[in-house]
């Protein structure tokens, strides 16, 4: 849940953690067994601090390198535990599972808006790859459809 409040805080559309965090687990769940992924969890007095989730074997698209890619879906450090490595930490160990898996690539999305994550990223060596944007079609303050 928190994972999913993080973000919505970012993002408002997003749906409440509360509402969607077992549904998202399954889905998490789900993804793992079909691209050879893992949840890698961190205890810190056995409490679960954190988490990363990552897929070891992602097809790509027809328009992309045909190599496979591990794909890092989730890193998440509740807020008590930041700042310590932590995050780091799993992300050596998602790479390590990539690696051994097989990998040649490891690919993350962050929210445009989670600076953070974002500088962590970069600063364990990510580049910027594709950038995605996106734009509400809701009909307040749309344009007018031309004439």
């Amino acid at each position: 849940m928190e994972l999913q409040e993080s973000e919505r805080r970012l993002e408002p559309t997003l749906p409440a953690g509360e509402a969607m965090a077992d549904d998202y687990l399954a889905f998490l769940f789900r993804r793992c067994a079909e691209s050879s992924g893992r949840i890698l969890v961190a205890e810190v007095d056995r409490v679960v601090a954190g988490f990363a989730g990552v897929l070891a074997s992602v097809a790509p698209e027809p328009d992309e390198d045909p190599a496979s890619y591990a794909y890092l879906t989730d890193l998440v450090v509740l807020p008590a535990y930041r700042r310590k490595g932590i995050g780091r930490e799993l992300l050596a160990r998602a790479e390590g599972w990539a690696r051994q898996a097989g990998a040649r690539t490891l690919r993350v999305g962050v929210l445009a808006r989670n600076r953070p994550a974002g500088n962590l990223y970069h600063s364990l060596g990510f580049r910027e790859f594709q950038l995605e944007l996106a734009k509400s079609l809701s009909s307040v303050g749309r344009p007018e459809a031309d004439a």
